[in-house]
């Protein structure tokens, strides 16, 4: 034990001086157990390895500052983990941006002349029958079954992760879809008049 505690030391000295075999010592002991924990959160392995890809660059760049008395791996779990915290926070504040946007588009739609409605309804259908299969039937399940994003990986048997990444793609394409015009707000489903497309949309994502 003290031999593994005294290489441990050697291998952190070395890596505040910047040695780039320490640094790699330390990278192929802790990457599989570091991405195994991380994907415990995320339950994506993709976006868990770019999370561990992040916290071994901060390591390197923090190197020269490091205390040698610290646990090299307990520095890299929490660095790790905070990393998550902070994109999940990220993901969450983007939803939310979205969705204000969305309820503000809502508020102009009330405004608007019946044929500009109706014009924009058909540009909104036709960005949502283009969107990814996987992304639009998330989305329908959301905005026209209003399902909470909890129910949704229920039924489908994916993460709630999923749910929102998928929910965030979906917001992005069809804003991507809108610009250059008045954007349309998707929230019409709760009028009258979109009842008819809601039963449509589920029809052609049930396909």
């Amino acid at each position: 034990m003290k031999e593994t505690n005294h290489n441990l030391n050697h291998t952190l000295s070395a890596l505040k001086k910047g040695d780039k075999q320490a640094f790699k010592t330390i990278y192929d002991n802790n990457i599989v157990g570091l991405i195994a924990f991380i994907n415990g959160y995320t339950k994506s392995k993709p976006q868990a390895e770019d999370i561990v890809q992040e916290t071994f660059i901060k390591l390197w760049k923090v190197r020269e500052t490091l205390d040698l008395n610290i646990s090299i791996k307990g520095f890299l779990y929490k660095t790790a983990y905070n990393s998550f915290i902070d994109n999940h926070r990220k993901k969450k504040r983007e939803l939310k941006m979205l969705d204000n946007w969305m309820h503000t588009r809502l508020m102009e739609l009330t405004m608007e002349d019946e044929d500009i409605k109706g014009k924009k309804i058909k540009l909104m259908i036709k960005a949502i029958e283009e969107l990814p299969p996987k992304c639009k039937e998330i989305f329908v399940l959301s905005k026209f079954e209003h399902l909470k994003y909890s129910e949704i990986a229920k039924k489908l048997n994916i993460s709630i992760k999923t749910v929102e990444a998928q929910m965030g793609r979906a917001f992005s394409l069809i804003r991507k879809e809108f610009k250059g015009n008045d954007f349309l707000n998707l929230f019409l489903c709760f009028t009258k008049k979109f009842l008819m497309i809601k039963i449509d949309l589920k029809n052609q994502s049930s396909i």
